[in-house]
């Protein structure tokens, strides 16, 4: 009896359905209470908006989180020795004030008009664009992937049964990635890649966002007997 040990795996692509937006609103000055009420403003007209989006559908979900008040800290300053200097005394305190928004976007055109606006905003900085699938799409996707990684295991074991003139093998043990036995540590078997944002002036329209494809994965190995 001969065993045959294959991995099965798979790549499938699929075109972006939602896309989340990540928001940075900073207010600094030297004025505390200034720059608090300036941030409060700020993030209340973009929570405002992003809770506009989402009841319009053109956004699925937004969040508020991550707020930050305080002092900024003196740059350390270096002489020619090498030593630290004190900071001016002279020079005022400065504060500064953050939050932070997170929408996602069913609705791509929306999305992109509203990054080109926020982009105009003083205070209000667009710090990254992720792309994915709704989370029904996500499961299937997944699915689908799973069962094409253990097809293609079968159609491996059968070919090398089939090269050394062996019957038909049959299979004895499947794993996923780090769990065969003597294998270590295992990676997320199954998961959606990120896709990175390529854009371009999109005229009066705003950005022209085209999201790259997004990568369901799967693997296993497999042991069969022929």
């Amino acid at each position: 009896m001969t065993v045959l040990a294959v991995t099965g795996s798979v790549v499938h692509r699929h075109r972006a359905e939602r896309g989340v937006v990540h928001l940075s609103l900073v207010t600094e000055g030297t004025d505390r209470d200034a720059v608090v009420a300036e941030t409060e403003a700020l993030h209340a007209r973009v929570s405002d908006q992003a809770t506009g989006h989402r009841r319009q559908g053109a956004a699925t979900w937004w969040s508020a989180q991550d707020v930050t008040a305080g002092p900024v800290a003196e740059p350390v300053r270096w002489d020619a020795d090498g030593a630290s200097s004190a900071p001016d005394p002279d020079r005022p305190q400065r504060f500064r004030a953050r939050s932070a928004v997170v929408v996602r976007f069913a609705d791509f055109g929306a999305l992109s008009t509203w990054v080109s606006e926020l982009a105009r905003v003083e205070g209000v900085s667009v710090d990254a664009l992720e792309w994915s699938l709704s989370h029904d799409s996500r499961l299937e996707a997944e699915r689908a992937a799973r069962v094409a990684a253990v097809a293609d295991a079968v159609t491996r074991a059968e070919d090398y049964a089939e090269a050394l003139g062996l019957p038909q093998p049959v299979l004895v043990a499947m794993f996923e990635p780090g769990l065969r036995p003597g294998s270590g540590g295992g990676a997320q078997t199954f998961g959606l890649a990120r896709a990175a944002m390529s854009a371009s002036s999109g005229g009066d329209g705003g950005f022209d966002l085209a999201p790259a494809d997004i990568e369901v994965r799967a693997e296993i190995s497999a042991d069969f007997t022929a």
